[in-house]
């Protein structure tokens, strides 16, 4: 049988709420008629990506996560855990500040404190309506059978721990280990909704969750924290390169002017080639933090259509490429399969 002389991956980042954008993105491609090989994706990417290499085609795909971020747009799916939020307060003001005000904490025990409070692992938000999307929209088994998926997740040192070398390292005082690469469908099945949550688990917001890696359990939480510099973990391109053998990569980004530099994989990866989508005009709304979490009905819809404007101005070129190669490949496999069937029939000519 013919096979196909390409394979595509699709690299969908991290940003939240912002998320909405890789619809339009799908959209695209589908209405091209382009195939996908294989995803990779870090934390709302992890979640799209999921949709994405579940589902047969990209068609399908797209009429998914439309649903989803409909859902989404109705009903957001961050929800604080009041009892959780009160109960932490309370914990800190019991343990860290009231013994520093009344004096019976000297300095030894002030900072064993804050460092078990740096390294607890704590989730303030409300996970169930997360839960309920998995539940209605996302199908194991179908994922098992799908394309290879690869999320970026990242080595939880503690909730706070986490949450404040993210914001060091994004005012560029550090830098943040490198986020970790899991193929989903090689996990345990009862780990691979779990791997994508932690994708997908923002420091605080959400608990790391305990994945098995290497006969070692660890904790692991949101994948886009890793490598902040140059937004390693935020944009997972690399088990696409290294273990999925693509030779095109449609790289997605949800920041205004991010740091990602192509160049380094072109050199590494010569006869790769890599198509970057970056937005047009700026993706901000709200600002950074409500960006995030605001899963508001308005800029959900437009994030969506400038994610298929961006798609179509960065990529059209190639992706009419691809529908031309994708055809031709699907000419191939027809006049394969009557090859066959004649073959079958002990058709021959005298």
């Amino acid at each position: 049988m013919t096979t196909k002389p390409y394979r595509v991956g699709l690299v969908l980042s991290g940003g939240g709420a912002r998320g909405a954008y890789h619809v339009g993105v799908i959209k695209y491609l589908a209405d091209m008629n382009i195939s996908i090989d294989a995803v990779a994706g870090s934390s709302i990417g992890a979640l799209n990506g999921a949709v994405v290499a579940a589902e047969p085609n990209l068609k399908i795909a797209s009429t998914r996560l439309q649903e989803i971020w409909n859902s989404l747009a109705a009903n957001s799916p961050i929800k604080i855990n009041s009892t959780e939020t009160i109960n932490y307060i309370g914990r800190i003001l019991l343990g860290q500040i009231a013994p520093l005000i009344t004096g019976t904490s000297d300095a030894l025990s002030t900072v064993a404190n804050l460092q078990t409070l740096f390294s607890e692992n704590v989730g303030l938000g409300d996970e169930s309506p997360i839960h309920k999307l998995l539940d209605r929209y996302l199908d194991l088994e179908k994922l098992q059978k799908g394309l290879p998926l690869y999320v970026s997740v990242y080595r939880s040192q503690g909730s706070l721990n986490d949450l404040f070398s993210a914001i060091l390292a994004s005012v560029n005082l550090i830098n943040t280990q490198h986020s970790e690469f899991l193929h989903i469908q090689s996990l345990e099945r009862t780990q691979q909704r779990v791997a994508i949550l932690a994708s997908a688990a923002i420091p605080l917001l959400f608990k790391a969750k305990q994945i098995e890696v290497n006969e070692t359990n660890y904790f692991y939480s949101d994948g886009g924290q890793g490598g902040i510099k140059n937004v390693q973990g935020n944009t997972p391109i690399t088990p696409l390169l290294e273990l999925a053998n693509c030779t095109h990569v449609i790289v997605n980004h949800l920041s205004d002017g991010s740091l990602w530099d192509r160049n380094a994989f072109s050199k590494a990866f010569p006869n790769t080639t890599l198509l970057e989508i970056r937005p047009g005009r700026f993706i901000k709304r709200q600002g950074l933090a409500k960006d995030l979490i605001g899963f508001d009905a308005n800029n959900i819809q437009s994030w969506i259509e400038q994610g298929y404007e961006d798609t179509q101005r960065c990529c059209e070129s190639v992706a009419r490429a691809l529908h031309i190669h994708e055809i031709a490949n699907q000419a191939r496999k027809q006049r394969d399969e009557v090859i066959d069937e004649l073959d079958n029939d002990d058709f021959h000519i005298d």
